[in-house]
């Protein structure tokens, strides 16, 4: 019975020193501390801390810390005082097992955060902090000894963290309005739910991922995410083999939404409306970089398969990718159709009345990315054209993109092209190739982005020019090379021609509809050195008239010093047949009669009436130009193409006459008509 006593009497000194403990910790006021952690934080950050509510200890089995109302101060340079405001952290431990040295954190909770992340001007972040006293060493993974302390569960509520970029000049905003991260202990899988909103835009997350064991020992990470917003619906799943060094990766991702429209308030930028669209493959890393193998994108009715690859190494970033497509139609890209051949456009004009731009063109882009691509598409369309057959080679390095191949089937003929741009020099070169062979001459205008203003034929083109600058107009001023383009029976937009031959219009349009005109063939030739495009084959051929011409385009000025010769092909159609200068720039074009050219015509129609019809032959060799050879009802005219096209042009029955002055023409001073009247009177005695 002794003993029972003095069991009963320790046990009652136990309690009663436990309970005198309790008592004595409870009575304890902790906010006495909150200046010497302030101060502890001062010397390891350098900044302000300010402990503004109670800080508070429970004591139990499950002891709990609280604080309140807690500021932390921003950089001297911020945008405002506070770099964080929190306006309640807890944490509740369990008491026991820290006798065994196992540290378990039940839960942490924080409430009411607000937190300011930002850079300056020269990208310096708020989060990068000034030592003011002695900071504590970060221990090595192997000091200490100690178990991996477990944490069951941890909870935001209603924190908001903005992220203000100094140097772009952009804010972006995550408000977590719940946010869990919860596990059995530290051997357990993370599972994670996120409830936000970014920049004001619903975004949520769930899924799992590895344990907090796995991850501080850089074991494989496993992960399960799936995440939506902005209307699209993504997954990972996989592994990270070397979760801290980003090594070993191997996950399998998904995407899918209705429209990219749908992601601008998350993008920070808009986005067209285009889709719906999916994207899925399989990420892995490889030398300095990230590669997705089984690239399967689909956007709208379009497909696009194949791998990519992007590398960091080497001083700039390196995309490869080999794709192919079974169809890709350029409207679910954004792409617009081309205008309908019935509504060809004048000219495009700068802001200063010139055709060609002197907006600096994006070379700079070519420097930012080194490129090797590869593509081939059965079929690829930009309504009206499709190309069968496409295959494309790419190849940028060093702002030097080479156009090793552009091959395609269109409209029954072939399309090629190749050439270089190369931006690395101060001053950007441009060499382009351009060929086809038996394409229908407007499919061919409408996939250059041109409106058919030539329709029906079949188009045989060489294209080889190169030049240098910044702009399409000093490019256009120093181009070199040569152009070549032959089409058959074809036809051409009525007011194109309108605008381009003036009264020779109505030469052209014998047989044609409304809208078009029919041409037997067309051939044009120039030669172009720096900037001077002068022409060693112009021809049009229709049923009423054949048209050659001459005369050169300064690219440099764009001033067009042309002539236009017609034959008559038609008796009624002779008086019409007036040799013409076309003028002006290629923005405002002008077409006037030439004054040489009717009285060479007109000399010409007196001298062939001598013996044949006295003074009303001449009469009317001087009304209808015509000096009465040929068939009824035709002239002796022919076909002038073929020659042409072989580099000689044929001489037409009607003599061909020779501009008045083509210093004039290039200095745009055309003839009037009163001009030309002045001519007819003096070869008439008046």
């Amino acid at each position: 019975m002794r003993l029972k006593h003095v069991l009963i009497g320790l046990g009652a000194v136990v309690v009663v020193v436990i309970g005198g403990a309790v008592v004595a910790i409870e009575t304890i006021d902790f906010n006495q501390y909150r200046a010497l952690i302030a101060d502890q934080v001062k010397q390891r950050t350098g900044r302000e801390v300010k402990i503004a509510g109670d800080l508070k200890v429970g004591i139990s089995l499950t002891p709990t810390v609280a604080v309140d109302d807690v500021s932390f101060a921003n950089a001297t340079w911020g945008s405002r005082p506070q770099m964080v405001t929190v306006k309640r952290f807890e944490a509740q431990l369990e008491l026991l097992p820290l006798l065994t040295g196992d540290v378990r954190v039940k839960r942490i909770v924080l409430n009411g955060a607000d937190i300011l992340l930002e850079t300056d001007p020269k990208g310096t972040g708020n989060w990068s902090f000034g030592q003011t006293g002695g900071a504590a060493q970060p221990a090595s993974p192997t000091e200490g000894g100690g178990k991996l302390p477990t944490v069951n569960k941890i909870t935001l509520a209603d924190v908001t963290i903005t992220y203000k970029d100094g140097v772009a000049k952009k804010t972006q905003t995550v408000a977590l309005q719940k946010f869990t991260a919860e596990s059995a202990d530290a051997a357990n899988p993370i599972a994670l739910e996120i409830v936000a909103n970014l920049n004001g835009n619903p975004v949520s997350a769930t899924g799992t991922i590895g344990a907090l064991s796995g991850i501080l020992g850089n074991q494989p990470l496993p992960i399960d995410l799936k995440a939506q917003g902005g209307g699209a619906t993504v997954t990972a799943k996989g592994t990270i083999a070397k979760p801290a060094a980003g090594k070993g990766i191997a996950i399998a991702l998904t995407a899918d939404g209705k429209s990219l429209a749908d992601l601008t308030p998350l993008a920070g930028s808009p986005l067209p409306p285009l889709g719906p669209y999916s994207l899925s493959g399989n990420l892995s890393d490889v030398e300095g970089g990230y590669k997705i193998a089984g690239l399967q994108l689909k956007m709208g009715g379009s497909d696009i398969a194949g791998d990519a690859a992007i590398a960091f190494s080497g001083g700039q970033p390196k995309i490869t990718a080999n794709l192919s497509s079974s169809l890709v139609d350029a409207k679910d890209f954004g792409i617009q159709p081309a205008p309908p051949a019935g509504e060809a456009a004048p000219a495009a004009k700068s802001g200063d009345g010139r055709v060609f731009s002197d907006a600096p063109l994006p070379f700079a882009l070519l420097k930012a990315v080194d490129a090797k691509i590869a593509f081939t598409g059965q079929k690829v369309i930009r309504e009206p054209a499709t190309l069968d057959g496409l295959a494309v080679a790419l190849d940028l390095a060093g702002g030097k993109l080479t156009i090793g191949k552009f091959d395609a089937g269109i409209s029954g003929g072939r399309l090629g092209l190749s050439g270089v741009i190369d931006a690395s020099a101060q001053q950007p070169a441009v060499a382009l190739k351009v060929s086809s062979r038996g394409v229908e001459a407007g499919t061919l205008m409408q996939t250059f982005g041109q409106s058919a203003v030539l329709s029906g034929g079949k188009v045989d083109m060489d294209v080889d020019v190169k030049g240098q600058g910044q702009s399409v107009r000093q490019i256009m001023a120093g181009l070199s090379g040569s152009t070549a383009l032959q089409m058959g029976s074809g036809k051409i937009n009525n007011r194109f021609a309108q605008i381009m031959l003036s009264d020779l219009f109505k030469l052209i349009s014998t047989g044609g509809s409304t809208d078009s005109s029919n041409l037997n063939c067309l051939v044009s030739k120039f030669d172009i050195a720096k900037g001077l495009a002068t022409s060693k084959a112009l021809v049009v051929d229709t049923n009423g008239a054949t048209i050659v011409g001459s005369g050169k385009i300064m690219l440099d000025s764009e001033k067009l010093g042309l002539h236009l010769d017609p034959t008559a092909k038609q008796t009624n159609l002779v008086n019409l047949a007036i040799p013409v200068n076309v003028g002006g720039t290629l923005a405002n074009p002008n077409v006037t009669p030439d004054p040489a050219g009717l009285a060479k015509s007109a000399t010409g129609a007196l001298a062939g009436t001598v013996g044949t019809g006295g003074d009303v032959g001449a009469l009317t060799g001087m009304l209808t130009g015509n000096s009465g050879s040929g068939a009824s009802g035709t002239t002796t005219a022919s076909n002038g193409c073929g020659s042409a096209a072989a580099g000689t042009t044929a001489a037409p029955a009607q003599q061909q006459t020779q501009p008045s002055s083509p210093t004039d023409l290039l200095q745009g001073k055309p003839k009037s008509t009163e001009d030309v009247g002045k001519t007819l009177k003096g070869l008439l005695g008046q």
